[in-house]
């Protein structure tokens, strides 16, 4: 090789490109992890209004707790909390049919057009009413946590709205506050990257990622916890009740699968077996379709075998007796009839994936894998 031809070194490669700043350079020119949040504010009717924000950040200060929160100047967030004083700030999970429900929410809408569509339900605080006399926000019932602020200053120009909020009271379900107190790893939460020519902003999901193309595919973790604790935290993730998979528990092993109601042909389950590891425990997972489906998928395999086999053996008997041959293509045809049955079973696999994402984040919440 010629030093023409050498590949180029690290210290000869150009790592980096500059990207011009613009304006909300965190934004425009950068991806920023921020968190996707529902405000809570109430119009000078009293009615609630919900509303997705992501420019929303803690701010540290001696006096205080506090939380910096930008707006467009015109929108009702912004009115609502600058005449009340209040707002809460909540933290949804993250789930396809809440995420999809904040793009809704995010509409140029009068307020009660845009909450009849609303998928949340909310509950009323404890807090003193604001200082315009309307009660203070309400909760949103699904939110893993919520900050409850007044607002402290505020600060605009022709475009935007700073507010600095002083968090009153964190809310919080008591499943993630144990979690919290215990130290064990947390909720998954929604990320936002900014915006794209500032007409569509980039919500990430944490995905599944499989390899190779397996009917049954399998997935080994490991934790720094005894059997004896997995067993119980998911025999305590599965008694609450906003679990959104349903599953026993049943010696070393645990059975999860979707709640009834939400169970279709392709519905995929997960079989996790817990056995004791010289650091804690090894978890082995095994991602499938529902038992009876496996079994009439097993079944048609079978069937389709046999014929073939029969006929082959026949074919070959009426071959050797001087007679036509013609059963053989019996066991030709039998070919594409399996192919035809795997490749149902692949299609599956793809209608089930949202609910397979669902399982198995289900399983990396409870492990904090």
């Amino acid at each position: 090789m010629t030093s023409s031809e050498a590949a180029p070194t690290a210290r000869s490669r150009v790592p980096f490109v500059t990207v011009p700043l613009r304006p909300r350079f965190f934004q425009a020119s950068a991806y920023f992890p921020m968190p996707i949040v529902l405000l809570a504010t109430r119009g000078p009717d009293g009615a609630t209004n919900l509303a997705p924000y992501s420019l929303c950040f803690p701010h540290v200060r001696d006096e205080g707790h506090f939380m910096v929160l930008v707006t467009r100047s015109a929108s009702k967030t912004a009115t609502n909390l600058a005449r009340s004083g209040r707002v809460s700030i909540n933290f949804i999970p993250d789930k396809a049919e809440y995420l999809d429900n904040a793009r809704l929410l995010s509409a140029a809408l009068p307020t009660a057009d845009k909450m009849a569509q609303s998928v949340f339900s909310c509950l009323p605080s404890e807090l003193a009413p604001g200082r315009d006399g309307s009660a203070a926000p309400p909760l949103v019932a699904e939110a893993i946590q919520v900050f409850e602020c007044k607002l402290v200053e505020a600060s605009a120009n022709a475009d935007e709205q700073r507010f600095l909020l002083e968090v009153e009271a964190i809310r919080m379900q008591p499943y993630w506050a144990r979690v919290l107190e215990s130290g064990r790893p947390g909720p998954r939460l929604p990320v936002d990257y900014g915006f794209r020519r500032a007409t569509a902003s980039w919500m990430t999901r944490p995905r599944v990622v499989a390899s190779g193309p397996r009917l049954r595919p399998r997935f080994t973790l490991a934790v720094e916890r005894t059997p004896e604790a997995v067993l119980e935290d998911f025999r305590e993730a599965l008694a609450r009740s906003d679990a959104e998979v349903i599953g026993k528990v049943r010696g070393a092993v645990i059975q999860l699968a979707m709640p009834r109601a939400q169970t279709t042909t392709w519905s995929p389950t997960i079989d996790l077996s817990v056995e004791a590891a010289p650091h804690g425990a090894t978890i082995y997972g095994r991602i499938g379709p529902q038992p009876q489906v496996w079994t009439t998928f097993m079944f048609f395999h079978l069937v389709i075998a046999m014929l073939g086999i029969g006929g082959l053996m026949w074919g070959l008997g009426q071959a050797l007796s001087g007679g036509s041959a013609w059963p053989v293509w019996i066991a030709v045809a039998a070919l594409p009839l399996h192919a035809f049955v795997a490749g149902a079973a692949f299609i599956g696999q793809g209608l089930g994936a949202e609910q397979t994402h669902r399982l198995r984040s289900f399983v990396d919440d409870v492990l904090g894998a």
